[in-house]
């Protein structure tokens, strides 16, 4: 049943693209609060769209907003924001509780781009055992991931087998490991580029596992689609041209990514683009193996 959603927001979106006229009301731009959860690579198009007033085209103007410790999507039901740019864990979550007012109408990711690191003296996960592993916000992706991983890859089961210390943000998850406070670290990208420079031990990478997983998407209310279709419609066609330049434009792409993962080297910045480019889909169509996967972890 819950599959059905991302069947929803494909049709959905095939459907737009098929019937909504291009030709848009000259006029004063839309204004679009659009809440981002974030900083990887991975949200390059949405900066990219903000930088580069890429929605002018299509008569929008996006104001992107950093979520900080708040919930995103709980941002999109109080009405403080129109669409979230975050994983699809928060919808699928909410939908399986009957909740079904959120939907995803897109994805930039469906691969992770993040791997369990620790000590030199851990040579293999399953040594894992009886150390503690490092996690952002308890409900976060990293969290999220981290103990499916553990449970359903490796058979250790978090909590008994393995402790898990969320340390808040994803960038005092590598500090935490660093300063020795945990023996390991759940890392996304750009951290996890850093960590092995940094010589620690690459337990494991979970895009060698194939596992597909609804990483950095869009999602709104049902409501907003249904009552207004030609701006959902706007907004994708923006987020796809911006796809689209981040995949071809590697000069840009890197300057946007400077400016917003703060602290990043140039080295970093290279790699992390080299990645997250390469593996991102030219079309934001939403998967249904990365739902499952979102099911699977619930």
């Amino acid at each position: 049943m819950l599959v059905g959603l991302v069947h929803w927001a494909i049709l959905f979106y095939v459907g737009l693209f098929a019937t909504v006229p291009l030709s848009f009301a000259a006029g004063e731009p839309l204004k679009l609060k659009i809440i981002y959860s974030s900083f990887t690579g991975a949200y390059t198009p949405l900066w990219l769209a903000v930088d580069d007033r890429l929605g002018k085209k299509y008569d929008l103007d996006f104001e992107a907003v950093y979520a900080g410790r708040a919930r995103p999507h709980q941002l999109l039901l109080s009405g403080d924001a129109q669409y979230v740019v975050s994983t699809g864990t928060g919808v699928v979550s909410s939908y399986a509780a009957g909740a079904k007012d959120l939907v995803i109408i897109a994805s930039f990711m469906s691969t992770t781009g993040s791997s369990i690191f620790s000590k030199q003296q851990i040579k293999t996960v399953k040594e894992l055992q009886g150390k503690n592993i490092a996690s952002g916000r308890p409900g976060a992706v990293t969290d999220i991931l981290l103990h499916y991983i553990l449970k359903r890859k490796i058979g250790l089961e978090p909590g008994r087998d393995v402790k898990i210390v969320p340390v808040g943000e994803t960038a005092a998850i590598l500090p935490a490991l660093e300063r020795g406070v945990v023996d390991a670290a759940m890392l996304t990208t750009p951290s996890r580029l850093l960590a092995r420079k940094m010589g620690f031990r690459e337990l494991l990478d979970f895009d060698d596992l194939g596992v597909q997983y609804p990483y950095v998407g869009i999602s709104t209310l049902k409501v907003n689609v249904k009552k207004n279709p030609d701006v959902t419609l706007r907004l994708v066609r923006t987020l796809t041209a911006a796809i689209q330049i981040f995949k071809s434009n590697k000069e840009r792409s890197l300057a946007v990514m400077k400016r917003y993962l703060r602290g990043a080297s140039d080295e970093m910045l290279e790699e992390t683009y080299g990645y997250f480019s390469k593996r991102m889909p030219k079309y934001p169509y939403p998967s249904v193996e990365a739902i499952k996967t979102a099911l699977e972890m619930m």
